[in-house]
């Protein structure tokens, strides 16, 4: 490592988490790990007031308006100065020993990213459980082993491979999409057992739907740009059954876990709300590519005029 460059650089987004943000810097200790940086990303200086003074490896950098946590991590990665960078959303709280587990954890050689698993707040509402087994629910679990997909909130990534899909960034940093293309070009990713990250949600009902709204167009759109165009009319037709059938698999994997037993019964309905919103802002996306596939409906008036 050449003088200068941080050991590791950790991205946090804020978004409705400042509140959360005393308790990430007291697990990150930025005092006493000089050789990292922390970049501390937000849309509003507002959001950046619990951030200490005085310490140049712990930066404030604010956003554009409207920037969602995948823009904030892009704009976070695209600054960093370290070989890898750890991401988390402020809605995570890194347990104790999160960096150090991080810094025996750094992804090399064919390795593009390391991810860790989730446990919930001791106080988790309904509401936050139901948050908890959408979002971290496949990650509930301590395992170390070969993946094809892990959770940036709690990951660390090498930048380069990141770097690389300029097309991708543009957009921001959606995890699964890059995921997607780092297989494709031979890469790995792992979970650790090493890294754990509480959720601590601060989400109020209608900002996490509106979030899962803004997320699902972003799944929607993305996976239809994969599709031909039989399997994206095939996906359209199915798009009445998505509620039921992502509902069946956060429940059925919540019981497989057991999570079921330990979260308030109101957790379900909560789970529904936000399973709506998500697939409506999926069949959305799925729905803005017509325009892109609308080409070839016009492909036998064009045969029309050419005779």
């Amino acid at each position: 490592m050449s003088a200068g460059v941080p050991r590791l650089s950790v991205v946090v987004a804020i978004e409705e988490g400042a509140a959360n943000v005393p308790a990430v810097l007291a697990q990150l200790g930025p005092a006493s790990h000089g050789d990292c940086e922390f970049l501390f990303c937000a849309t509003h200086d507002t959001e950046l007031t619990a951030l200490p003074r005085g310490m140049a490896h712990v930066q404030a950098m604010i956003c554009a308006t409207g920037s969602r946590i995948p823009q904030m991590w892009r704009d976070g990665i695209v600054a960093a100065r370290a070989d890898c960078v750890a991401l988390l959303s402020a809605q995570v709280v890194p347990a104790r020993g999160w960096l150090d587990a991080v810094l025996a954890e750094l992804p090399e050689g064919d390795v593009a990213g390391v991810g860790g698993y989730f446990s919930n707040d001791p106080q988790a509402r309904p509401l936050d459980w139901a948050i908890y087994l959408l979002r971290y629910g496949a990650f509930s679990r301590p395992q170390s082993r070969d993946t094809d997909h892990i959770a940036a909130d709690n990951a660390v990534y090498r930048r380069a491979p990141v770097l690389a899909c300029r097309d991708l960034m543009e957009l921001g940093f959606w995890e699964v999409e890059y995921h997607v293309r780092f297989r494709a070009q031979g890469l790995r990713l792992r979970l650790s057992d090493r890294i754990e990250g509480v959720h601590t949600n601060r989400y109020s009902a209608a900002s996490f739907a509106a979030q899962r709204r803004q997320h699902g167009y972003a799944f929607g759109r993305d996976r239809a740009r994969r599709f031909g165009t039989g399997r994206w009319l095939v996906q359209l037709l199915a798009t009445p059954l998505l509620p039921a059938l992502l509902a069946a698999k956060v429940l059925v994997r919540a019981a497989r876990h057991g999570w079921l037993r330990r979260a308030p019964l109101a957790t379900h309905a909560w789970l529904m709300w936000f399973v709506a919103h998500w697939c409506w802002g999926e069949t959305r996306g799925l729905c803005a590519d017509i325009f892109r596939r609308a080409s070839w409906l016009q492909w036998p008036r064009s045969r029309r005029r050419s005779r």
